[in-house]
């Protein structure tokens, strides 16, 4: 198992082995085994059941060493409370949904002991621990007029200019985005074919297999990616977005932390456009003076809001544009590659507040204009 320097007590030592021993006595009759520990399960579960998507398996890794192994390692499965861990998900300073995310990794831990025989509950414990909130966003997702997003991308240079619109003509998730090949487009068939996600520098399998799938391309923005396809660094890959000092694919967070939001307050006159000091401001590249530009647009600001964008706002801009068309909610859903339906019209749908409030004027049409034409 290790040295001497590496488990420097008999207890370290034996956690250690407790996870191999449930492995090697897999085959042993629960009755005749002693009760394991939480912890134990947390190992076996990281050695032999983490999933093959690489995001997928270090948010639960995060999740595991981070959370559940240093508060509840310690403890025998059976002796787990159902209200000391909603108790202890309580304090955690985080968003009801990432305490949710914990939640649901522990109720996984005990679903693969009772799958090896080691927790006989009839009911999982964790299924009972609530977390008020966790399905619920803190914020309703921001969703852009044209000319909001007109703004946005007459600020940005190639070739994040490029990737804003395809995220917004697909509706892509930026993962797909970084991950796209010239191999992937079919120029013929006017098709471009989803197959592959980059998460933290390293190319990964799709979200869900409802994901893979063929999108549409129309001839205006085939035209703008030929147009790219001139300017794109070659590599070997293939990549269609490739940084060209690394000849790997651009990192998205970056780009969305330096061109995507506000950089913050101005504290000197913007040499762009004049404005005043203490002004949100947009960043796009530096000068040749090595000083970055500043661009100050009102219609960016949209009440205080647009400064949170991000790479996300594009596909829930996409799925409430293709609201906006009167698209069946079939076909929306086949957009978005959504495995549930309810995914697309729960989380994503959010109509614009022009169309709600013509949606809402037909209606009080109807209510009032007989007592109008009466009076």
């Amino acid at each position: 198992m290790g040295t001497v320097e590496k488990y420097k007590t008999k207890a370290l030592a034996q956690k250690a082995v407790e996870a191999l021993l449930l492995k090697l006595n897999a085959e042993t009759p629960q009755q005749q085994m002693a009760v394991v520990t939480f912890g134990a399960i947390c190992d076996r579960y990281l050695e032999e059941e983490l999933p093959e998507r690489y995001s997928t398996a270090k948010s639960y890794q995060s999740n595991i060493k981070n959370y559940l192994k240093p508060r509840w390692s310690d403890y025998l499965l059976d002796k787990i409370r159902p209200m000391a861990v909603e108790d202890w998900l309580k304090s955690l300073s985080m968003a009801p949904k990432s305490k949710a995310h914990i939640r649901s990794v522990m109720h996984l831990m005990f679903e693969c002991a009772t799958r090896w025989e080691l927790f006989t509950e009839q009911r999982n414990p964790i299924a009972l621990v609530r977390i008020k909130g966790g399905s619920k966003r803190q914020q309703r997702p921001i969703i852009l007029t044209v000319d909001q997003f007109e703004s946005i991308v007459a600020t940005l240079r190639e070739p994040y200019r490029t990737m804003v619109q395809i995220a917004q003509c697909l509706g892509l998730r930026v993962s797909e985005i970084a991950a796209l090949q010239w191999d992937d487009f079919d120029f013929e068939k006017n098709q471009l074919l989803v197959q592959r996600s980059i998460v933290s520098g390293r190319v990964d399998d799709i979200k869900t297999e409802y994901s893979q799938d063929y999108v549409p391309l129309h001839p205006s923005l085939t035209k703008i990616v030929l147009a790219w396809s001139k300017q794109a660094v070659p590599t070997e890959e293939g990549w269609v977005f490739a940084n060209p000092m690394t000849n790997r694919p651009y990192h998205p967070t970056e780009i969305q932390k330096r061109y995507l939001r506000p950089s913050g307050c101005c504290t000197v006159q913007c040499p762009t456009c004049g404005s005043r000091p203490g002004v949100w401001c947009w960043q796009d590249g530096p000068t040749a003076n090595g000083k970055r530009v500043l661009i100050h647009e009102e219609r960016k600001l949209a009440a205080g809001r647009l400064g949170e964008i991000g790479w996300h706002t594009f596909r829930h801009t996409y799925r409430s544009w293709l609201d906006e068309t009167g698209a069946p909610m079939k076909v929306q859903q086949e957009l978005m590659r959504h495995a549930s339906i309810q995914t697309t019209m729960n989380v994503y749908g959010q109509a614009m507040s022009s169309s709600k409030r013509e949606a809402n004027g037909k209606v009080v049409e109807m209510v009032l204009k007989p007592m109008q034409a009466s009076a």
